[in-house]
């Protein structure tokens, strides 16, 4: 028989429960990436950790990226791995278009990796037939021809429909690369989905130069700094000056570099000479200045 006591018990660690429930998940829900500054994908391909103020934080007022500073000119690097010159790129670390790729000194005295040119032909597939694409490939293919184009197999995702071997895009994992295929139920796993082998946005994969002259990744305007590569870089020059932002945090532990150009959170660089839009480059999450096209 339960007694008042073993019941108000039972009521409190409901309660309880119930409370840890709601802060988990308001927790969650709070903590959005999105609403952080800096290139916050540039960071993550590059391996770079985040640190915060707090522990609760959720955006990170610097990141550590002192491992990129123990490398070796002489050697490639990919996945934290290290490669010797004239090394095969190993195949759990090759992408699908990642062809004949082999560890180079490169003429600037900065070894990277070689790959064999890629050029998928735009193929245009007969009445009836699809080029059918899958993870596992670079290009298209093979054709699948039907007697019935309508009998085509396809894939409910997300209310959105998509058929046989065509490509969609999981929002809450963006660096899944994903095909339908026949038996499809909503969940993103292989062979369905796969994530890369390597990181896409990662600069130290074809010219590491950029890491090693702390050049500044470049963003379209409206580009998510969180989960979208950076399309350029931008390296110093020699007519860069940085615009001091005089009510800025002037904390010295949280500094970017530029070429060696040194940045408070704030300081902003002047705008580049060769481009005719407005481009922003400030340092918003040391160490690594952020430059954004703003129209």
């Amino acid at each position: 028989m339960t007694t008042r006591c073993d019941f108000r018990f039972l009521i409190e660690k409901c309660v309880f429960l119930f409370l840890v429930i709601i802060v988990s998940t308001y927790a969650k829900k709070a903590c959005d990436r999105s609403n952080c500054s800096g290139p916050l994908k540039y960071y993550e391909s590059l391996g770079c950790k985040p640190v915060y103020g707090n522990k609760s934080d959720c955006c990170a007022v610097r990141y550590n990226c002192d491992h990129l500073q123990l490398r070796s000119k002489n050697k490639c690097y990919v996945n934290g791995k290290e490669y010797s010159i004239r090394e095969k790129l190993k195949e759990e670390d090759r992408n699908a278009c990642d062809v004949g790729c082999f560890c180079s000194e490169g003429s600037d005295g900065i070894a990277s990796f070689i790959c064999a040119i890629v050029d998928c032909p735009r193929l245009r597939a007969p009445q009836n037939c699809y080029l059918k694409h899958s993870t596992d490939r670079c290009c298209g293919g093979p054709k699948v021809c039907l007697d019935d184009i309508t009998q085509r197999p396809k894939c409910n995702v997300s209310g959105e429909i998509y058929y046989d071997g065509e490509r969609f895009v999981v929002d809450s994992d963006p660096d899944l690369r994903c095909f339908c295929q026949p038996g499809y139920q909503g969940k993103n796993v292989e062979p369905f989905c796969k994530k890369p082998n390597r990181p896409y946005c990662s600069p130290d994969f074809h010219n590491p130069r950029l890491v090693y002259e702390n050049c500044a990744p470049v963003y379209y305007q409206g580009q998510s700094l969180h989960k979208d590569c950076n399309f350029s870089t931008r390296c110093q020059k020699a007519n860069d000056t940085v615009i001091r932002d005089v009510g800025s945090n002037r904390d010295e532990s949280l500094m970017c570099t530029f070429g060696n150009l040194k940045m408070h959170v704030g300081d902003k660089l002047s705008q580049p000479v060769d481009t005719f839009r407005p481009m922003k480059c400030s340092c918003e999450v040391p160490p690594v200045v952020t430059c954004q096209y703003e129209i």
